[in-house]
């Protein structure tokens, strides 16, 4: 377990900057690899989603429940995360599109002109 100074440096650069932090809170299961939204007394709000955007159970943590956290140098809205959120959230819609592409054109619609 971090000592509470650390865990509470990391959650205020990463609300400040939007680097990706993984927290293991109490009660949840897995770790969260998310970013911080902002902090409010003893409350953390994370992003809605985790980084690669499956969506969060829970957003509002308390500071005390926290157990530990990683940060990194990877921004949570990088280019690379945010396509990849967005294919996430979109692939029903992208894979009826590719399917559409696979599909032979109609060949026997033609204009007359006359």
């Amino acid at each position: 377990m971090e000592p509470r100074k650390e865990i509470l440096k990391d959650i205020l650069i990463s609300a400040e900057t939007g680097c990706v932090v993984k927290l293991k809170v109490k009660d949840i299961a897995n770790p969260v690899i998310t970013a911080v939204e902002n902090v409010s007394d003893e409350t953390v709000v994370l992003k809605p989603t985790c980084l690669y955007g499956y969506p969060l159970i829970k957003r509002n943590v308390r500071l005390s429940d926290i157990e530990y956290v990683k940060r990194y140098k990877t921004y949570f809205n990088h280019p690379l995360f945010e396509r990849m959120r967005f294919i996430k959230n979109n692939i029903s819609s992208v894979r009826r599109n590719l399917e559409l592409l696979r599909k032979p054109p109609i060949s026997n619609l033609s204009s007359k002109t006359t």
